[in-house]
């Protein structure tokens, strides 16, 4: 199976289908009704010369939408997620716990910590998501 670009649009496509797919997020992200953008900051050095953005329309334990859009569009979601590109791989790649990063600053948050805590198990699933796609990291091509 071909790796697939991160943070490209057949990467939101292929995040979309594994979160639709899993059972544990359909139950762990019941009553979420808000979008999250992820804002994938640029790191020349690392390949990645601009920043991207990932908005997520979640609702009820569905990924309804995910795209890959502009680092500020994703800005304007109901919460967002900003870390540099080799933050989110460390993510991706079971370095780094989502919610322990947003406490330990590593990920910053624009939005209310404790719903997100509350929703700690599905943004776990969404983490486990990302790892069953075969993803190719700019920084390693």
């Amino acid at each position: 199976m071909a790796k697939i670009k991160a943070f490209s649009p057949e990467f939101a496509t292929a995040f979309k289908e594994e979160i639709n797919r899993s059972a544990v997020y359909k139950q762990a992200g019941k009553g979420w009704k808000w979008t999250v953008g992820l804002v994938v900051e640029a790191e020349p050095d690392k390949n990645f010369p601009e920043a991207k953005g990932v908005f997520m329309d979640l609702f009820d334990g569905e990924a309804r939408d995910i795209q890959v859009v502009s680092a500020d569009d994703a800005g304007k979601c109901d919460f967002v997620i900003s870390a540099p590109y080799s933050r989110w791989k460390q993510v991706m790649q079971h370095e780094l716990d989502p919610t322990k990063g947003m406490m330990q600053g590593k990920l910053k948050l624009k939005g209310d910590l404790p719903t997100i805590v509350r929703f700690t198990r599905a943004s776990q699933e969404m983490t486990e998501c990302t790892t069953r796609i075969s993803v190719a990291f700019p920084d390693e091509e």
